[in-house]
């Protein structure tokens, strides 16, 4: 069965070939046609490729170039949401760290002078605590969330960095592409003309780095925006625990 399919394969292949150098002899226009579906859909376009049907490569390009504009304007909008986002987590996150080093200033304060001397519960935050032990039980809980906050933290203010910089990327490739978008009419006509152009597979080749940049830019933005959307949803809640007291919070 497989050699059977083999054997059919290549005398399709060997068929078409023979049809279509009949079809360019007798009608180059449709011949034509045949050739830009099959490197649309098929082949791909190839500095040869181009260099024998430039027209078709041309319009090639123009359309992978209007897509990669509204792909790009996609993404600029979706990193200018996840900005905010961020933004606003940075700023949360901000807040919860200092009002964190501000309980355990006032915390450790009060546990010197209670250790001091004096008697009777201990006002802290709005709440009282029995005895100094479980003072000392919150202010541990305390610290060891300090270290978490500011962990979120830098990671929110590295993503809030990256994302700017994924922004100001995505606006120089949108105008790289209007760019590019804009020399291939003129070619387009030139082609039609049947004037010869002298810098085409240069002008190529700048096409195909602006597409090439901006499909790895999309696919680089998508990645950063799940990895921000990571970071920002909630976290799985955990059974609590007794916090740990240790050497880093007594130095504390």
């Amino acid at each position: 069965m497989i050699l059977k399919a083999l054997f059919t394969m290549v005398g399709t292949v060997a068929v078409a070939a023979a049809g279509f150098a009949v079809l360019t002899e007798a009608a180059p226009g449709a011949a034509s046609k045949i050739f830009t579906l099959a490197h649309d859909y098929a082949l791909g376009w190839t500095s040869d490729a181009c260099e024998t049907n430039p027209l078709g490569c041309l319009n090639n390009r123009f359309r992978s170039l209007q897509d990669l504009e509204k792909q790009v304007q996609v993404s600029i909008a979706a990193v200018h949401g996840q900005l905010e986002r961020i933004h606003g987590l940075v700023s949360e996150q901000q807040d919860l760290s200092s009002r964190n080093e501000n309980f355990l200033i006032e915390g450790r304060s009060l546990y010197r002078q209670r250790e001091t001397g004096g008697s009777g519960p201990i006002r802290f935050a709005g709440k009282e605590y029995p005895t100094l032990d479980t003072l000392k039980q919150q202010l541990a809980l305390l610290f060891r969330e300090k270290t978490a906050l500011q962990e979120s933290l830098t990671k929110a203010e590295g993503l809030e960095t990256k994302l700017q910089e994924r922004l100001d990327s995505l606006m120089v490739q949108a105008g790289d592409i209007t760019l590019a978008k804009r020399m291939v009419p003129a070619q387009i006509e030139l082609v039609k003309a049947n004037q010869t152009l002298s810098q085409f597979s240069a002008n190529i080749e700048t096409i195909n780095g602006v597409i090439k940049g901006s499909e790895e830019g999309i696919a680089n933005t998508e990645q950063l925006i799940r990895t921000t959307k990571d970071l920002m949803a909630p976290e799985a809640s955990t059974p609590g625990r007794a916090p740990e007291v240790t050497k880093d919070f007594e130095d504390f």
